[in-house]
Parts: C-alpha cells; sequence; structure tokens
C-alpha cells in the first residue's frame, strides 16, 4: 500500500470504519481491531492507494455526453449524419437533438448547417465541439436563436456556449439523472473519488447536481467552480465550494477580456475572499493573467492557492514569475497523449518545449496537479500518468521529453497534488482520521511501466469508505 504520506508512506494494511481511517500499518498490529462483523478484503498482488483526485472536469458535460449523441469516436461527416438521422427518428418532431465531441480533425471537417437540415428536417440540432467553447447548429436551430449579433458560416457558433446553454433549455431532469449516475460509475470505475466541476455555476445552479447526490445518484465528493461575482455558499455534505473561476481567451481580436477587465475581475474576485482559477491557455493569456495576479496586495496572495488552468504554453522568462506568485498550476498530461501530435503539426518547433510543462514548474518549485479536462478528452487517470512519465502522442512521438516526470511524481498529480490545488489536504492520502478515501489498483503505478499504467485495472474504490466501484 502506498499512502502518500510522508511518515510512513508504505504500509501492509489499513482499517477503515465510520468513514474514516482508523489506522494503517503492518497486518498484525492492525489484527487486533479486526472484529466479527469487519470485513476484510484480501488485495493480493493489487495496490492500495490513496482516492484520486480530478481537479478540472466538467461534470455536467460529462453526464450530458452519457445520453447525448456521442460524437467522439466518429472519423467521418457521413458518419455524423447517419448517427444523426437514427437518432432523429427516436425523437418527438420539434424536439431538440443534442450531440457531444464533434473533432474537425478527426472527420476532416465539421458538419454544415445545411447537411444536419437535410438530416434531420424535423428537429433544431446542436453538436457541440470538443473543446465545449463552440458548437455547430442546424439552420432550424439557429433560426431559435432570433435576432443575435454576429454570423455563423456553416452553423458553426463559437464563443456564444452560455446563451447556446438558455436556448435549448436543460436537459430533462430523469435524463439528467441518469447521465449523472452513469458519469459517476465511470469515474469511480477509473479510481476517482472527488472530481471538481470546472464549468462555474450558482448554487441554484448546482440544484439537480445536489438532488441526484442527495438521492444516492452519484458517490464522489464534488468541488464546484463558483462564477464571479454571485453569493458563496457553504460545504453541503459531499458537495463543496471551489474556486472562482475567471475566463481569459485568446482571438483573432486580441484577448477576451481585455488586460484591464482581467485584472479586474481577478482583484474583485480575490478580494472576496476566494480562490481564484484562471483559464490560462496560451502565452498572451499567460502574460495578462500573471500581471493581473501580481498587481493584487500580498495579503490576497499568500496561502491562497490562486491557480492557472491548463497553462498549455509556457514560455521560460514566464516560469519563476509564477513561483514567485506563489501559483498552483493545474496541468493536462493526457493532452500529450490525446492531442499531441496536433499540437505538433499546429505550433511551431521553437514552441514544442514550453507545452503542458511539468518537471520544469516542479523543479522550480510550483504546486502541480494534473486534471483531464473532461469530456474534452477521456479522464483516465493512469492515461495521464504515463503520459506525464513519457511525454508521447498517440502516434508516438515525444514531445518535449525534458518535461517528463518520475512515476511517484506522476502519482502525486493526481493525489496530494491535486489536493493541494483544491484546498483540500486531508485528500490525496491516507492516514490515520483522515477519509477513508481509496482505490485498489493493478498494477502498483509507481513500479510499473507507462504502457502497463495507462491500461491499469482498478478493482474497488471506496469514497468515505462506502464502496463506489464495482457497483
Amino acid at each position: 500500500m502506498r499512502t502518500l504520506d510522508a511518515g510512513r508512506p508504505i504500509a501492509e494494511a489499513v482499517a477503515v470504519a465510520g468513514g474514516r481511517v482508523l489506522a494503517v500499518g503492518s497486518r498484525a498490529a492492525l489484527r487486533p481491531l479486526v472484529g466479527p462483523s469487519t470485513a476484510r478484503v484480501d488485495c493480493r498482488r493489487a495496490t492500495v492507494l490513496p482516492g484520486l483526485l480530478d481537479p478540472h472536469l466538467h461534470l455536467f458535460a460529462l453526464a450530458a455526453r452519457h445520453v447525448h449523441l456521442d460524437c467522439a469516436g466518429m472519423t467521418d461527416v457521413p458518419g455524423v449524419l447517419a448517427a444523426v438521422r437514427a437518432r432523429a427518428r427516436e425523437l418527438p418532431p420539434g424536439a431538440w437533438l443534442r450531440g457531444d465531441g464533434l473533432d474537425e480533425v478527426c472527420l476532416g471537417r465539421l458538419p454544415t448547417a445545411q447537411e444536419l437540415d437535410a438530416a434531420a428536417p424535423e428537429h433544431p440540432v446542436r453538436l457541440r465541439h470538443r473543446s465545449l467553447h463552440a458548437s455547430v447548429l442546424s439552420g432550424r436551430a439557429l433560426r431559435l436563436l432570433g435576432r443575435v449579433p454576429g454570423r455563423f458560416p456553416n452553423g458553426l457558433v463559437s464563443g456564444r456556449e452560455d446563451l447556446l446553454a438558455r436556448v435549448v433549455g436543460p436537459l430533462p431532469a430523469g435524463d439528467f439523472a441518469r447521465g449523472l449516475a452513469a458519469a459517476g460509475r465511470y469515474l469511480a470505475a477509473l479510481g476517482f473519488t472527488t472530481v471538481a466541476e470546472a464549468t462555474p455555476r450558482t448554487w441554484r445552479g448546482l440544484a439537480p447536481l445536489r438532488q441526484v447526490m442527495g438521492g444516492g445518484g452519484f458517490p464522489l465528493r464534488v468541488h464546484a467552480m463558483q462564477r464571479a461575482g454571485t453569493p458563496a455558499w457553504q460545504p453541503a455534505g459531499r458537495l463543496h465550494p471551489g474556486p472562482i473561476k475567471i475566463m481569459i481567451e485568446e482571438g483573432a481580436g486580441g484577448l477576451r477580456p481585455r488586460p484591464a477587465t482581467l485584472a479586474h475581475r481577478i482583484a474583485a474576485a480575490a478580494a472576496s475572499g476566494g480562490q481564484v482559477a484562471v483559464h490560462c491557455v496560451g502565452a498572451a493569456t499567460l502574460v495578462a493573467a500573471l500581471a493581473a495576479f501580481a498587481a493584487l496586495p500580498r495579503g490576497q496572495r499568500a496561502g491562497r492557492r490562486h491557480r492557472l488552468e491548463h497553462l498549455a504554453e509556457c514560455p521560460p522568462s514566464l516560469v519563476a514569475r509564477i513561483a514567485a506568485l506563489g501559483l498552483v498550476v493545474v496541468t493536462n498530461p493526457a493532452f500529450v497523449h490525446w492531442r499531441g501530435d496536433v499540437y505538433r503539426h499546429e505550433t511551431p518547433p521553437s514552441v514544442h518545449s514550453w507545452l503542458y510543462r511539468a518537471r520544469t514548474l516542479a523543479a522550480a518549485g510550483v504546486p502541480l496537479a494534473a486534471a483531464s479536462d473532461a469530456p474534452v478528452v477521456p479522464p483516465s487517470p493512469w492515461v495521464g500518468m504515463a503520459a506525464a512519465r513519457t511525454r508521447r502522442t498517440r502516434a508516438g512521438h515525444a514531445l518535449a521529453p525534458a518535461e517528463r516526470l518520475g512515476a511517484a511524481a506522476a502519482l502525486r498529480l493526481y493525489t496530494t497534488g491535486a489536493a493541494f490545488a483544491l484546498g483540500a489536504d486531508p485528500l490525496g492520502r491516507l492516514v490515520p482520521g483522515g477519509p477513508a478515501d481509496l482505490v485498489v489498483v493493478e498494477p502498483d503505478p509507481v513500479v510499473a511501466g507507462a504502457d502497463e499504467v495507462a491500461a491499469s485495472r482498478v478493482v474497488l474504490t471506496l469514497v468515505a469508505g462506502r464502496q463506489a466501484w464495482p457497483t
């Protein structure tokens, strides 16, 4: 057993009761705790680890993926259109046909509004891009948008996801509950015990999740990111408030919002007393975010664990500044595997060594965590650990190999590192008195080769001492 506790990193046995860890140690030392009603689990050759954490995924979108038309595995537009026609036959006329996971790299191109109208003439169609920041709409769906400024060639609507969500409306409650339950089983089967919903929502907006969690349909702990300027809320059971999330994106017109506006938003969020997480992908967004954090009073930075999400591009000159500002980086090593070949073709070679840095940041003293950003890519932490170690793309190319981490450091990304990023220090380790969140997995991710780790098999997942997987 690997406890991830510096005081006792390796142990033979763990005893749990009442949702907490009673003791960690040798089998002989824990034997007196065994009573007539004690359940005993022999893990044989498998390894016990603390439950894994994903500090940045999109839980509502992942739940929707389980009930929407899933386009993620499709390889051409005719296949997408055939699937749209088949799904349309299952829906009543006029109902929204919703899909997810469009990827123009895999498809060769995106379907057009005209093609979607032909495939589903009686339904408005919205197919969401894999990035979650754009959608392709049918002509019928575009007309439902009303008089919205902007032109949408071929039905591609970018940067209007909040508007589209209001027009399309929420999933029916039963469908959402079914999708969330499926997502919970999926995540628990991967060894997760805690996840963070990275789409910022109000307390009211979290009502569907609270209802499903209250009914036992979603067994994991959830930290939910908050919208800037909305009322703070208190933890409720396994649902906890996460950081205040602030978006910054770079487009043809420059940064959105402008650096001065970004600085104002970060200052307001920090002044409210909360942790701030900034969506930061390109180098220009990083420069603006660092300037905004540097302008904060020291008391609003020290100990707050403000976060940079993704940090896809990090020029060498900015590494020391990230460390000096005390920022936490939540990176995405699995993107190197799933999207690395795209990055190699779309970015100049001079930038490749900047992509999703890990070793350089760690050496500078920057706290690191790993997240999947699912459903942008699959949420497997084991693929993420393997990618952090090898920096190998799906086609077998090494992307920034100098940024490789060792096996133990890769495991910490999803345990103690992720817990630190969430401000949930009791999680991510197995210590007496701590939460009884654990996973039993084959093989041992610190000893096994990276390819073996990527294909890991989770045998058992416990959340607060209760079995979340298998169900």
